[in-house]
């Protein structure tokens, strides 16, 4: 975000609403409740309806369910897999090995 395209949106509350929200906006996973505000805006403004409480992407496309079963598949005979690492050095030495 450009910060000289940015204004300022000042919200009176009580200081138990704020901190109220702040402690809703922090268990939802946002870093403070401006965090939280800023995000419903944008959905507002894009015309997004959003749903916090649920997890809900719909149906994966024809071409993402192909994949993904594909993926699952492999997964089941041990085709795609790496190995569990022990330590951070053992799995970037893998990474490493794939280039």
């Amino acid at each position: 975000m450009n910060t000289t395209t940015q204004i300022k949106l000042q919200v009176p509350m009580s200081r138990a609403m704020r901190d109220g929200l702040e402690r809703y906006a922090k268990n939802m996973g946002f870093d403070s409740s401006q965090a939280y505000i800023r995000f419903i805006a944008k959905a507002a403004a894009d015309g997004r309806k959003i749903r916090l409480s649920e997890d809900d992407w719909g149906e994966p496309s024809p071409a993402a369910t192909k994949r993904l079963n594909r993926a699952a598949e492999e997964a089941k005979r041990g085709l795609n897999a790496s190995k569990p690492f022990s330590t951070v050095d053992e799995a970037l030495a893998h990474l490493n090995s794939l280039q």
